[in-house]
């Protein structure tokens, strides 16, 4: 592994460019009211569609959606790159809804490495480690992603909540996979197509995994044009003030070879305002 040094100190680094902290800040997640870890004892029950139709399922989902205003919390990650090395390090995340999310990073003897600050259309990062500045907008992170991302998109995984990848995008079916139910963009007609690989337009495909709880198990986005695809999977709902919410969170961005970011949450709390501190020391080379 790589090393090191801040002043005197020594310690086994992750990869401190630019492209792993802004992946970093880009999808570190999060939330809840008071702090709990209580899990959910009893799976949900599988989801029997019984006529319903897709905007009543939806309709539920969007009713047992996270809401909040105020989010800190703090997490270990186990980051997995294309390369397949993995790196574990701690996270500290504030979120203030709809308007940013601010990341510390702290990789071993909890020595501060880098900052994040997600804005509604930037991204800043303090290395710490090189003592530099950047400052980055989103099409520099869907170009290193590879694939199309905002803030509200960000936000929306942190917390399992639904969002539309495209505007106006519209969920037009949906099928049984038990224990789950799925919602997608495509209708059935698409579907079909899509599966005897008969569409040549090869639509943006955005599916969702519902649980018994109407909680979102698993959301994916498949652009088999650009042969890609992003997937958020979350389990070991826990009850915080009779809400559930995901114990555990893992992103895979998949193309030639995934990127995988797997989070467990240890401490969350919510609706207690605060501050998000960040400036830039003035010998900090910018870049």
């Amino acid at each position: 592994m790589n090393k090191f040094y801040l002043g005197n100190t020594s310690f086994v680094s992750i990869r401190m460019d630019s492209r792993f902290l802004l992946l970093m800040g880009a999808l570190v997640f999060l939330f809840s009211c008071k702090t709990t870890r209580k899990i959910v004892d009893t799976p949900p029950a599988p989801v029997k569609l019984k006529g319903e139709e897709v905007i009543t399922v939806f309709d539920s989902v969007m009713a047992r959606q996270f809401y909040f205003e105020w989010l800190t919390a703090k997490a270990t990650v186990d980051y997995t790159d294309k390369s397949g090395e993995t790196t574990t390090f701690d996270v500290n995340l504030r979120v203030r809804k709809d308007s940013a999310i601010w990341i510390s990073i702290t990789p071993l003897l909890g020595i501060e490495a880098a900052r994040v600050l997600i804005n509604r259309d930037s991204l800043m990062i303090l290395d710490r480690v090189h003592r530099t500045f950047s400052a980055r907008d989103y099409n520099y992170l869907e170009d290193m992603l590879k694939t199309g991302i905002n803030y509200d998109m960000i936000q929306a995984v942190i917390v399992g909540n639904y969002f539309p990848y495209l505007k106006n995008e519209k969920l037009k079916s949906m099928y049984e996979d038990e224990p789950y139910i799925i919602l997608s963009t495509l209708n059935k007609r698409q579907s079909k197509r899509v599966q005897e690989e008969k569409d040549p337009t090869k639509p943006i495909i955005q599916d969702f995994w519902i649980d018994g709880n109407y909680r979102i198990a698993k959301s994916k986005i498949t652009d088999d044009k650009k042969d890609r695809w992003i997937e958020a999977t979350y389990k070991n709902f826990m009850d915080v003030n009779s809400e559930l919410f995901p114990g555990n969170l893992v992103v895979t961005i998949s193309s030639a070879s995934p990127i995988i970011i797997k989070l467990e949450y240890t401490k969350v709390t919510a609706n207690e305002e605060f501050t998000m501190p960040f400036s830039v020391p003035e010998k900090y080379e910018r870049k």
